[in-house]
C-alpha cells in the first residue's frame, strides 16, 4: 500500500487541491451577487469562474477514474506486471492494497466535491445561519432513528465505492484475457456488466412491485438497504473474478 500511495499521490493530490482552489474562487464569484453587477467585465469574469469551477469538477472526477484504471492496468498487467507477479506476495494482498488505495482516493475526491458544493451554496449572504438552523431542527426532530439511518447510508456509500473499484479491477482483469486490444475489451466488459446490473435492478423492482401488488403493500426497501446489500454482493463477485483471473488465468503477453 505504501508504494501504491507513492505512485498515485503525486498526480491525484494536486488534482484534488484544484477543487479547493476553484471552490475558493467560486465562492468569491457567488459572493459578488451576479444579479446586482452592472459592470459587464466583472459579470463575464464571474461567470467564467463558475463555468471553470464546474468544468474542473468534471475533469478531476473523470481524470481520477481514468488514472486509477490506467494505473491498475499498467502496474498489474502491463510491463510492471512482470515484476509484480514475480514478487513473493499473495494475490489477495495485491488486490486488497490496490483496491483500498483506489477507494481511498475516490472517497477523498467525493468528500472534497461534496464540501465544495456545500461551500458554494453557503457563500450566499444570509444562507449560512439558515442552513445551520435547518440542520439543527432536522436533527432535533428526527432523533436517534434518523442518525442510524444516516450512518448506514454513509456505510452503504463507502461499500458502493469499493464495489465500483472492484468492478473496474474485474473488467480490466477480464480484458487482459484477450490476445489483442486488452483495454478496449476491458471497457466492453465494463459496459456489459453495467447493462447486466441495470437489468437485474429492473427485475428486482418489478418482482417486488408484483409482490406488493398481490399483498396490497407498497414497500420497496430503504435506499441504503438496497444499496448496501447489492454492493456487498457485487463486492464479493467482482473480487472473486479479479482474484481468479489474476491467479489462475494471468496473461501478460
Amino acid at each position: 500500500m505504501k508504494y501504491e500511495w507513492q505512485a498515485t499521490w503525486k498526480l491525484l493530490l494536486p488534482a484534488n487541491l484544484l477543487i479547493v482552489v476553484m471552490t475558493f474562487f467560486g465562492c468569491m464569484a457567488v459572493r459578488l451577487n451576479l444579479g446586482d453587477i452592472d459592470n459587464d467585465g466583472i459579470m463575464f469574469g464571474a461567470v467564467m469562474i463558475l463555468v471553470t469551477y464546474v468544468g474542473s469538477m468534471f475533469v478531476v472526477m473523470i481524470g481520477t477514474a481514468i488514472f486509477l484504471i490506467y494505473r491498475f492496468y499498467t502496474s498489474t498487467y502491463g510491463d510492471q506486471g512482470y515484476l509484480l507477479h514475480t514478487l513473493p506476495v499473495d494475490k489477495h494482498h495485491i488486490i486488497i492494497a490496490k483496491v483500498l488505495v483506489s477507494s481511498g482516493w475516490v472517497l477523498f475526491c467525493s468528500f472534497l466535491m461534496y464540501v465544495s458544493v456545500v461551500a458554494i451554496f453557503m457563500a450566499e449572504d444570509g444562507l449560512i445561519p439558515e442552513v445551520i438552523g435547518s440542520v439543527g431542527t432536522v436533527v432535533e426532530t428526527a432523533g436517534a432513528g434518523s442518525f442510524l439511518t444516516g450512518v448506514m447510508a454513509v456505510l452503504a456509500f463507502v461499500v458502493s465505492i469499493v464495489a465500483g473499484v472492484l468492478k473496474m479491477t474485474a473488467c480490466v482483469s477480464l480484458g487482459q484475457l484477450s490476445p489483442n486490444h486488452k483495454l478496449l475489451m476491458s471497457f466492453a466488459y465494463y459496459f456489459g456488466i453495467y447493462f447486466l446490473q441495470q437489468t437485474l435492478g429492473s427485475f428486482y423492482y418489478a418482482f417486488l412491485g408484483l409482490i406488493n401488488r398481490r399483498l396490497d403493500q407498497y414497500y420497496y426497501g430503504k435506499t441504503w438497504e438496497v444499496t448496501l446489500i447489492s454492493s456487498l454482493l457485487y463486492t464479493v463477485v467482482f473480487y472473486a473474478v479479479t482474484w481468479y483471473t489474476m491467479d489462475k488465468r494471468l496473461n501478460l503477453d
